[in-house]
């Protein structure tokens, strides 16, 4: 075995969330932040790693190397630029990071579904080792669509404060109503078949309307601003449906996009003080 590094992106909240037929399901909106893990193979000793409280990569470490039927030792180290606690998939890219590590330093290559099983076992986990927007179940991290034709998106993305342990957030399931399931449903179909066939307001529109099924879930300060600022601009709204991130989704294409996204950046500052997290 030698040194192995692995690399995964994090997200901006997710396009949507919620249930259909009884499955939780997630849409996966990759942001250009990264986790990346770096790791040292020992053939004795114990598993120990620079991890800073990120013991969830050390137990992905552990269950990779289980099932390569090698013993659970090494040093692992992990540097992310991704924010914690927001809602922006940083455990998740922690744990597909380590795994790529791992599987590295053994000269295997593991398929995303593979991945998936291990990260879902440790804690419900994004759509981070497929590439690119995804549908996934997040408990059981099991693929549902693929969308390698999704129009492009432009978002403009906040931060409005604070932490959330989205392991425990996850822990407490989410008893959805019967007008709320209907919804869902619809979310869900709407979302698929703008990815599928490159309808940006169909995909606004549906990632809007998660964004406000959430708000029984997790509320989010000044959500109504951007529930304007989407209608006024032709635009959607993205949250972290388990964090803190909330933002505004532009079609990449749209002609006015610059006026657009300076009028977002400007407005939202004017109401609430804050400046972007990431636009991208």
């Amino acid at each position: 075995m030698q040194v192995g590094i692995g690399k995964c992106f994090g997200t901006f909240g997710e396009l949507a969330q919620g249930e259909i037929d009884s499955q939780p399901f997630l849409f996966t909106f990759p942001s250009p932040l990264y986790s990346e893990a770096r790791f040292t193979p020992a053939r004795v000793g114990s598993l120990i790693g620079e991890t800073r409280g990120k013991k969830l990569a050390l137990m992905a470490a552990e269950q990779t190397l289980r099932m390569l039927g090698r013993a659970p030792s090494g040093y692992l180290s992990i540097a992310s630029s991704i924010p914690v606690g927001k809602g922006m998939a940083s455990s998740s890219a922690d744990i597909v990071a380590t795994i790529r590590a791992v599987t590295a330093s053994a000269g295997v290559t593991l398929s995303a579904k593979e991945e998936a099983v291990i990260a879902a076992s440790i804690e419900p986990t994004d759509g981070v080792m497929y590439h690119g927007i995804t549908a996934v179940n997040q408990q059981t991290g099991q693929l549902f669509h693929e969308f390698p034709h999704a129009p492009e998106l432009v978002c403009i993305g906040f931060d409005s404060g604070g932490r959330v342990n989205t392991r425990a957030f996850h822990r407490d399931k989410k008893h959805y109503s019967e007008v709320e399931k209907q919804l869902l449903e619809q979310i869900f179909s709407e979302m698929k078949l703008g990815l599928i066939g490159g309808d940006v307001a169909r995909v606004l529109q549906a990632a809007t309307a998660s964004s406000q099924v959430n708000e029984r879930f997790l509320p989010k300060p000044n959500i109504r601003l951007f529930v304007d600022l989407a209608a006024d601009l032709h635009g959607g709204v993205i949250i972290g449906h388990s964090g803190t991130v909330i933002g505004l989704l532009l079609d990449r294409q749209d002609p006015f996009l610059l006026q657009k996204r300076q009028e977002v950046i400007a407005k939202v500052h004017i109401e609430t003080g804050w400046n972007p997290l990431l636009v991208f």
